[in-house]
């Protein structure tokens, strides 16, 4: 009869395998901080005030009505976002390039669950969308390929100096055969 193999003392003394700690937030301010607080005159008044950078980001896709990148594509996709005890919703509706935007919490092809933090680093180029997928902080509940076409329209990281130019099959392939 096997037996099982012996265990020290230490084996029996220590727990199950430790859980991961949970992730933190981004920073919100890559300012920095002065020692002089900022007097009322200083600070900015009007509707830019108090708009975040999620309500800019989604009043920014719906401005133009029509958005190349997403010519012949349709979907829809709502954003739940949390914030301590409270929840908003984003509505995106995209029929073959037009966006519109919307507060509803209806049924859409792909529901994007993330906290608010996590989701002004994402609008605001600070954190790669795919990137929160892995890492369990954004779930997406639906179709990926909504959430994958979604993620074309979002900002890149700080310094990057725009898109590249896509390549055609016919190039990639050519440049694969030997000569």
């Amino acid at each position: 009869m096997p037996t099982a193999p012996a265990r020290s003392a230490r084996d029996r003394s220590s727990p199950a395998a430790p859980t991961p700690p949970e992730p933190t937030p981004p920073e919100r301010s890559a300012e920095p901080r002065s020692a002089e607080p900022k007097s009322a005159a200083s600070k900015p008044t009007g509707p830019a005030a108090s708009a975040d950078p999620i309500s800019e980001f989604f009043a920014g896709l719906a401005a133009p009505g029509q958005i190349a990148t997403f010519a012949g594509e349709s979907a829809t996709l709502r954003f739940d976002v949390s914030s301590s005890s409270k929840l908003q919703h984003w509505y995106l509706t995209i029929s073959n390039g037009k966006v519109a935007v919307s507060r509803e919490n209806s049924a859409a092809d792909a529901v994007v669950r993330i906290e608010r933090p996590y989701l002004e680093a994402i609008v605001s180029g600070r954190l790669n969308a795919m990137a929160a997928l892995l890492r369990g902080v954004l779930v997406c509940e639906g179709s990926m390929a909504a959430l994958m076409m979604f993620q074309r329209c979002l900002p890149g990281p700080s310094g990057s100096t725009g898109r590249v130019a896509p390549i055609s099959s016919q190039t990639v392939m050519a440049q694969r055969r030997p000569m």
